[in-house]
């Protein structure tokens, strides 16, 4: 008989002790790193590879999807989520957005994650999928998309390139939302005092209670840019700004031609996915999916991003439940937080697959499901807060949606769910469902506002996006189509479709060419004289002692100036009274001298003129009987756009600095483009 001596027994450590002990020390190393990385690249000026690394991080841990677009896909979903949730931590802590804390922290939560979940070891064998041959065509179709997104963007400068959604002037409030949120460190509905400075009154409580989950990411990444660039003028952030957009949009791409290619089943062979992947790659760049980039409405391309990866899960869930759960959790908040139009659309989808997967067993399933409700209750909440009892009855400056190619597009996505009794499988009725719900919200919106206004408006357009994006999802069940025909026989039948789309577009596909063409060839040009101006007028004036009034050439282009410039110089408080002077439509009014000067004379800060162009001018003898030139609808106002006998632009400032000396400031500018 053996008998062995307590403390011998007591120093013998078991293989699964010494395993515990191991993870848990390379825990403790991985949460060392996680500060120590970032703490190594801010003096390195490495900072903008760090969103990278956490990208990665969060990319390694992930166990539901599988393949490395499966995986990219879902981890930009649920950074996206995380980073509103975020936000909110954020606002309140003395750091605010400082990369090495940002990071930091970041980088700490996927450790925890992962040594709580056991997924510390990255297994190698995961990397196999990376050459599945439907991943790397759609990688292909992602490229081929991206290219000819890019182009038009590239082949510009800045003022071409902010020029394109200045002329729908809400890039403007978009980016005094981004550029505060990066000033003071976090959301302001959470502090609307903040913003006071930089807006004028009446507006504050509309502009700090519009949805900021993307204008937050965008802060978030701008510090991280500037920091490694060290610029950090108006023109850096406002070009990081439109780049970050631009990815946007191409994340939107992304998002749809992977649902596509998820909603068509693991087991498509690339030669079926081909045409399905064009035809919805065209319909992106080419169709109304592009106008949302070009006018410049970065939350709701966010927001679409979020309902396309939301409706593929639903359709097809990820492998691991608690992953699933977490994913769909995570994109209502980024839904409420960007877009809580389509929160509506979001909510549903994610009950039916609630119902499928029976979630409501479990205890955790009644906890995430409160905390979801909430989170992504703060969206819609202050939404309302900033809005009108009347807000979907508002007109917009969005592009109007081609009514026929849109109804085309939703009998084509029909088509594919229900070809060969595909609603045989639950992903093609999950995908009904999905059209069914965008289409209803569409339908029910466009028939309130006819009742009524007589006819749909703005937010009407903007659901028909949502269902536009949805519909392309569910393009993926036309892999079933024609089993029988050949990879060339399927491009052939999608290329009269592309065709069709690419010659002619507008409300009712009579405008000669597609928007997407029309950006392409440079005919959708936006305002870049206006754009140009206002990057002048900042870069000789970077501070906001003074209002700059652009008065340097045509109606159209000084009001986008005097706007774009406000915001860049942080001047936006001042710029509602001299949009009445300024603007030339219909809402604008006919100024004269007089009123010109009551505006300088009210004006609680000096006024600076741009003037270049000798024959500009505005202003008319009689507001209440203006004689100005006869243009017809459609046609470029004039520069000389006054009355001949009222003074023109340059006399104008000039008379009212020799009358306010001390106010009144004359810039005789030279524009890059007179």
């Amino acid at each position: 008989m053996t008998v062995t001596h307590p403390s011998t027994a007591d120093s013998v450590e078991s293989p699964a002790g010494r395993r515990r002990g191991a993870e848990v020390a390379r825990v403790l190393v991985a949460l060392a790193l996680a500060w120590l990385v970032p703490l190594a690249a801010h003096p390195l000026r490495l900072d903008a590879l760090l969103p990278l690394l956490v990208l990665a991080g969060t990319m390694a841990i992930q166990r539901g999807a599988t393949g490395l677009v499966d995986r990219f896909v879902v981890a930009c979903a649920q950074l996206f989520g995380a980073a509103c949730v975020f936000g909110l931590g954020t606002t309140l802590w003395p750091g605010h957005l400082h990369p090495t804390l940002v990071t930091g922290v970041a980088l700490s939560v996927l450790v925890i994650i992962a040594g709580a979940t056991g997924r510390m070891r990255f297994d190698v064998r995961h990397l196999r999928k990376i050459r599945r041959p439907a991943d790397i065509l759609l990688a292909v179709a992602v490229a081929g998309v991206s290219l000819v997104a890019l182009v038009p963007y590239a082949a510009r400068d800045l003022g071409g390139r902010l020029g394109l959604p200045l002329a729908g002037e809400d890039i403007a409030r978009h980016y005094l939302l981004y550029d505060a949120i990066g000033r003071t460190g976090g959301y302001l509905f959470m502090r609307p005092s903040a913003l006071r400075p930089y807006v004028p009154d009446e507006e504050l409580n509309g502009i700090a209670n519009y949805p900021q989950g993307l204008h937050f990411a965008y802060a978030v990444l701008g510090r991280f840019v500037s920091s490694t660039t060290g610029d950090i003028s108006a023109d850096a952030a406002v070009d990081v700004m439109m780049w970050l957009l631009i990815g946007t949009f191409l994340l939107l791409a992304l998002a749809v031609l992977w649902a596509v290619r998820r909603l068509a089943g693991p087991g498509t062979s690339p030669a079926r996915l081909l045409p399905v992947l064009l035809l919805a790659g065209a319909w992106l760049v080419l169709g109304d999916p592009v106008t949302v980039l070009s006018r410049g409405y970065p939350n709701e391309l966010a927001g679409l991003a979020c309902a396309a990866v939301l409706t593929a899960i639903v359709v097809r869930p990820l492998t691991r439940v608690g992953e699933q759960t977490a994913t769909v959790a995570l994109l209502l908040v980024g839904l409420s937080f960007s877009y809580p139009l389509f929160l509506p659309f979001g909510g549903l989808a994610a009950l039916w697959w609630i119902r499928r997967a029976r979630l409501w067993r479990f205890w955790w399933g009644w906890l995430t499901a409160a905390l979801v409700a909430l989170v992504a209750a703060v969206g819609p909440l202050t939404a309302a807060t900033a809005s009108s009892g009347s807000q979907l009855l508002l007109n917009g400056t969005a592009r109007v949606v081609d009514r026929p190619a849109t109804v085309g597009l939703l009998v084509l996505a029909v088509v594919a769910v229900l070809v060969r009794r595909g609603l045989r499988a639950p992903s093609h009725r999950a995908a009904l469902f999905a059209l069914a719900v965008a289409a209803g919200m569409a339908g029910g919106l466009g028939l309130y506002q006819t009742v009524t206004l007589g006819h749909p408006v703005y937010y009407f357009d903007k659901l028909l996006h949502l269902l536009i994006v949805v519909c392309l999802c569910a393009l993926g069940g036309l892999v079933r189509f024609a089993p029988g025909l050949g990879v060339a026989l399927r491009v052939a039948v999608a290329l009269p479709i592309v065709a069709a789309l690419a010659v002619a577009g507008g409300e009712w596909h009579t405008a000669p060419v597609a928007p997407g063409v029309k950006l392409a060839l440079g005919k959708d040009r936006g305002s870049p004289e206006a754009a140009r101006d206002a990057l002048l007028m900042t870069r000789m004036f970077p501070g906001g002692g003074a209002v700059s009034v652009d008065l340097m050439g045509s109606p159209w282009r000084n009001w986008s100036a005097t706007l774009g410039a406000a915001a860049l110089q942080h001047n936006y408080r001042y710029f509602p009274a001299w949009s009445g002077l300024l603007y030339p439509g219909a809402a604008g009014r006919a100024s004269t001298m007089d009123d010109l000067d009551r505006l300088v004379r009210e004006s609680p800060v000096p006024v600076r003129f741009f003037v270049h162009d000798p024959e500009a001018s505005l202003l008319v003898v009689d507001g209440s009987n203006p004689r100005r030139p006869n243009v017809k609808p459609g046609q470029p106002l004039p520069v000389a756009f006054g009355d001949p006998a009222a003074p023109t632009n340059v006399a104008a400032a000039r008379a009212l600095a020799a009358k306010y000396p001390t106010k009144v400031q004359v810039v005789y500018a030279t524009p890059a483009n007179p």
